[in-house]
């Protein structure tokens, strides 16, 4: 995907196996991009993230998974430990 391409919530919870209150609450942590949030009118509300977000989040999800907190991953993040420009979406 191009640098403007967006990704839906339902995309990156759908590749890490999270919900969308765990995409969210990673995303207020830290762990995640922000979301930018669209209002449709009568058709509600929708949040697009950036398109690495997809592989971000199942790096996320693996870091948890090792046991790291989110302070360290948020460490490992701020060290560029996670490249987004190698994000395959």
């Amino acid at each position: 995907m191009s640098e403007g391409a967006f990704v839906t919530t339902a995309q990156v919870c759908e590749a890490a196996g999270i919900s969308p209150a765990t995409a969210h609450r990673w995303s207020k942590a830290g762990l995640l991009p922000p979301y930018e949030r669209i209002h449709r009118g009568r058709h509600g509300q929708l949040a697009r993230w950036p398109a690495h977000a997809v592989e971000q989040a199942r790096w996320v999800k693996k870091k948890l998974g090792e046991l790291f907190s989110f302070d360290e991953i948020r460490a490992l993040l701020n060290a560029g430990e996670f490249d987004k420009s190698h994000s395959k979406i």
